[in-house]
C-alpha cells in the first residue's frame, strides 16, 4: 500500500519568512527522484504563492499566519497554501494570462504575474475558500526517472 507523507509548516504574513520556507521547500523535494530543475520550479511555485497571501490576501500586514503543507504520494507532489485572508477574486485562477513582449524585459511589468508561473511550474493548480480559508492546492507528478522517491 502507497504510503503519503504529510509535513505543515506555517509562517507568519513577512516577506522575510518566505526565505526560511524556500529552504525547506527544497528540500522536502529533495526526497523525490526530480531532477534539480524541477525542484527548482516547484520552488518558485511556493515562493509566489506564498508571496500572494502576503500581499494580497494580508495586503502586506505581518502578524498574521501563512500555512504551508507538503504530501509526498508515491507518483504526485501536492502542495497546499492556506491563509484567512481576502480571498482572491472568482475566476481569476483561469482567467487567460496578459501577453507581453518576450524580447524586451524592460516592457514586462513588475506584479500581476506570480499566478503565471505557479501554474507553468506545477501540474494542476485549483483555488477555494471555505469557511474563511483560502487554499491553493499545486500538484506536479512525479514522472518515472528510473528511480523511486525515497
Amino acid at each position: 500500500m502507497a504510503v503519503t507523507r504529510t509535513i505543515s509548516l506555517a509562517i507568519e504574513s513577512r516577506p522575510e519568512c518566505i526565505e526560511l520556507l524556500s529552504s525547506a521547500v527544497n528540500g522536502l523535494c529533495r526526497l523525490t527522484a526530480l531532477p534539480a530543475a524541477d525542484i527548482a520550479q516547484i520552488e518558485l511555485a511556493v515562493v509566489e504563492a506564498v508571496n500572494n497571501a502576503v500581499e494580497h490576501a494580508y495586503h502586506g500586514e505581518p502578524g498574521h499566519a501563512v500555512m504551508v503543507e507538503f504530501r509526498l504520494a508515491p507518483d504526485c507532489f501536492t502542495l497546499l497554501v492556506r491563509d484567512r485572508g481576502d480571498p482572491m477574486e472568482p475566476g481569476k485562477l483561469v482567467a487567460p494570462v496578459a501577453k507581453f513582449n518576450e524580447v524586451d524585459p524592460e516592457a514586462w511589468p513588475l506584479r500581476g504575474r506570480g499566478l503565471a508561473i505557479i501554474k507553468s511550474c506545477m501540474d494542476s493548480v485549483e483555488y477555494h475558500v471555505c469557511d474563511g480559508e483560502n487554499t491553493l492546492t499545486m500538484n506536479r507528478l512525479l514522472r518515472d526517472t528510473g528511480s523511486k522517491p525515497a
